[in-house]
């Protein structure tokens, strides 16, 4: 029998250490009520009262008829809290048969200090369905938008990508990644104890705002058409890369931009990054004989010379300060100065650029806006070359002349030369129609609000002079590879040879071959330019490789755009 005295002393000791741990856990409590309050009521909102975020819907890009170029479409992703997973051995041994996890987000799934890891983002309906029928603790879906581009490569240099976030990278999504983007918005949102949602009816929402849609001048017809044609000729002549454009000449709004190499947005990570480069604003080119005609209008309206009047052209060869020059389409002997376009005579263009002296020359020349952007709605836009007036040499006047010493991205040089079949007025050219906001009414409309530019030809000498012997051109000259039986063609070859480097040596076997044309020649609805950079397999003149494909996407566009023939052919 134990003595009474030892169970005193033992109920003593049992008291006494259950008075402390009562001071211990009212000093604790005190100190959670009174110090440390702020703190833990900070924590049960982090794990009960959590902000969701809303994400805004991106705008859709429209060609110029409605139809959808870009969308983004609904999706699931998953995500973890990690402090909540009890077995992580368990939870990533499930979840790797549905997901294929990479080390790094096992190991991010180890961290008890997080509370949010992307395990799987925008993954397809099975996959979703898949990892919500485990059930799996501190395992969550959300949606989200996916970019989607439904025709695949097609007009993917100006439309161009977004990233996983949806924030534009190239093209369009870029320029206008703001409009697009809209604003999140927001809920806050109880849960229990295991995590799960309560609805309580004082639910905090901000609805986002989706973002608006923007409508393009492409046409999605006439964009295929150009890319077919374009990918035709490449499997033929295979060159480097390749640039085809086409513009309306009398407002400027651009119906296709194609280049090759493409690329596919969906995949834009499986090309090659010059895949993705639009070529038709971001490099730039010596143009070649496609300047003659500019050229010609300025000796024109400057009355150097008449279309009618007569130059000597040497028969083929020609020395000027102790450079002997060629004439590329055989020798000629008398060629009256339309003829020079007609036939392409370098000799002739050199001798017509020194009646009419570099300074004209480059004040002419300049009203074009030669080395100077657009302005067109798309990013990376370079300027080109026009070197100043006294950086030229006393080669450059002759050089310029037959399009040597100064480069024009694709874009620069259609627009110029649309002010000829424009009755002589150079605008703006246009990519985007209008800004349109979810409800269907437009924000915005003509965005280059000042689409004139200035004068550049005379009317008379663009329509009654440079317009009959552009349609020559097509008929008997170096163009007749564009020439159609359904509409009259007016255009000009070019080919040039390109810069070998700095010391103003050309390469004899790299050429850019150049074609640029608009019908009907009366009434123009289409200009088309195609540049095709280093062809190969024996043929580089652009009156071979390009004239034929800008004779294919000009008829296939006419007949698309209802346009009756401009001319019958007699049957018999």
């Amino acid at each position: 029998m134990i003595p009474l005295k030892k169970h005193r002393f033992w109920a003593n000791i049992i008291g006494f250490t259950l008075i402390i741990a009562f001071i211990a856990i009212a000093v604790r409590i005190g100190r959670i009520q009174l110090i440390e309050h702020d703190e833990f009521t900070k924590r049960a909102r982090i794990q009960q009262y959590k902000k969701v975020s809303l994400p805004a819907r991106r705008g859709m890009i429209l060609d110029r008829n409605g139809s959808t170029l870009a969308e983004s479409l609904q999706v699931g992703s998953i995500y973890a809290n990690p402090a909540e997973i009890d077995d992580v051995n368990y939870t990533t041994c499930l979840l790797n048969k549905i997901l294929k996890l990479n080390s790094s987000k096992i190991a991010k799934l180890n961290n008890k200090n997080k509370r949010f890891v992307w395990l799987k983002r925008k993954v397809g309906d099975e996959e979703l369905a898949a990892v919500k029928k485990l059930s799996l603790k501190g395992i969550y879906t959300q949606h989200e938008y996916h970019r989607f581009y439904r025709n695949g490569q097609l007009a993917s240099h100006v439309i161009g990508f977004t990233n996983i976030d949806e924030k534009g990278l190239e093209g369009i999504e870029l320029y206008f990644d703001k409009e697009l983007s809209g604003e999140s918005g927001y809920k806050f949102v109880n849960r229990d104890a295991l995590q799960r949602q309560i609805i309580t009816p004082d639910t905090k929402i901000q609805s986002p705002k989706h973002g608006n849609n923007i409508r393009l001048t492409i046409d999605a017809n006439i964009q295929r058409i150009t890319e077919e044609e374009l990918e035709i000729a490449c499997k033929k002549w295979e060159p480097s890369s390749a640039t085809a454009i086409v513009m309306d000449p009398t407002t400027f709004e651009v119906f296709a931009i194609a280049n090759y190499p493409t690329y596919d947005p969906n995949h834009f990570k499986k090309y090659p990054v010059n895949n993705r480069r639009n070529l038709a604003i971001t490099d730039c080119y010596e143009p070649g004989s496609l300047i003659k005609p500019i050229i010609i209008v300025g000796i024109f309206e400057q009355g150097i010379t008449k279309p009618n009047d007569v130059l000597f052209c040497n028969n083929g060869a020609y020395e000027i300060n102790g450079r002997i020059l060629h004439d590329t389409h055989g020798g000629h002997g008398n060629l009256t100065v339309s003829e020079i376009i007609v036939y392409s005579s370098n000799i002739g263009m050199s001798k017509l650029g020194m009646l009419m002296g570099k300074e004209k020359m480059y004040h002419h020349l300049r009203q074009f806006n030669f080395g100077e952007k657009t302005g067109i709605e798309l990013p990376g836009e370079i300027n080109g070359i026009f070197r100043p007036l006294k950086q030229w040499s006393k080669y450059s006047l002759v050089s310029v002349s037959i399009g040597h010493e100064l480069a024009v991205t694709p874009l620069q040089f259609i627009t110029a030369f649309c002010s000829i079949p424009n009755d002589g007025l150079l605008q703006k050219p246009r990519i985007v129609e209008s800004i349109i906001g979810i409800d269907g009414e437009t924000i915005k409309k003509d965005l280059n609000s000042t689409h004139k530019i200035r004068r550049v030809i005379d009317e008379n000498i663009a329509r009654n002079i440079m317009n009959p012997i552009l349609k020559k051109v097509v008929t008997d000259g170096t163009g007749k590879n564009a020439n159609l039986l359904e509409y009259d063609v007016a255009g000009k070859t070019g080919t040039s040879q390109k810069a070998q480097d700095s010391g103003g040596r050309y390469s004899h076997d790299k050429y850019v071959g150049s074609f640029i044309a608009y019908a009907p020649a009366e009434n123009p609805r289409v200009c088309v330019l195609v540049m095709i950079n280093e062809p190969k397999n024996g043929a580089y003149y652009g009156g071979t490789v390009s004239a034929p494909v800008v004779r294919e996407i000009i008829r296939r566009s006419l007949l698309y755009l209802g346009i009756e023939p401009t001319k019958f052919q007699m049957t018999m």
